[in-house]
């Protein structure tokens, strides 16, 4: 079998995992029944408290998971060579990122939002592949819409960079991961804000 390289590798298993840790927040996010979710209500003392744990609870399982994609590979010597610190921490960040970016885009597809279950999955499937896709999406966009990629989740950067990680400055390294965390910081604070505006607006 051909040894792998180092860093696409990991950039396929950063894509994998943010699938993955997708799924995992939008199963935990309305994994509770409306009465058991009444009595957890009741235990954290307010909606607020209950989502943020939820989303975080579903970013910590995901950590493992990350865990295992770096290390077995490294450990076992599956690529051409052997990975250095630097890129096993940096793939580490990009691991982890991506998946808080997956936790965050995955809660917006909750019950709260959208009742029914197929609908929500499949809109959030649709999500995943645009992700996938953006980059495509933007070679097809005329040169005056290009920079609504903006808006789009930032993974295909943390992926680009990791595909050129040995010409890529360390600037660069830095800045997808950062961008990554803050886009899926400030989603994440928007749905807990949406959310305890409509529990404001159903109290009245």
């Amino acid at each position: 079998m051909v040894p792998n390289p180092v860093m696409a590798s990991y950039a396929f298993s950063t894509i994998f995992l943010f699938i993955v840790s997708a799924v995992i927040s939008y199963t935990l996010i309305d994994i509770e029944t409306v009465n058991q979710e009444s009595v957890t209500l009741l235990h954290s003392g307010s909606l607020l408290k209950l989502y943020m744990s939820k989303l975080l609870y579903s970013w910590l399982f995901s950590i493992p998971l990350a865990l295992y994609a770096i290390l077995y590979p490294a450990i076992f010597h599956k690529f051409d060579r052997n990975p250095s610190l630097e890129e096993l921490g940096m793939s580490f960040i990009y691991h982890i990122t991506a998946t808080w970016l997956g936790v965050a885009l995955a809660c917006w597809f909750s019950s709260k939002f959208i009742r029914s279950r197929v609908i929500s999955f499949l809109m959030l499937s649709v999500l995943i592949v645009i992700t996938l896709s953006v980059q495509g999406i933007k070679d097809q966009l005329p040169d005056a819409l290009k920079s609504v990629i903006v808006l789009f989740p930032p993974l295909n950067s943390i992926i680009n960079v990791m595909v050129d990680y040995e010409s890529t400055s360390l600037f660069s390294k830095l800045w997808v991961a950062g961008a990554s965390l803050l886009y899926g910081t400030m989603i994440a604070v928007l749905f807990l804000l949406m959310l305890h505006k409509r529990k404001l607006d159903s109290s009245h």
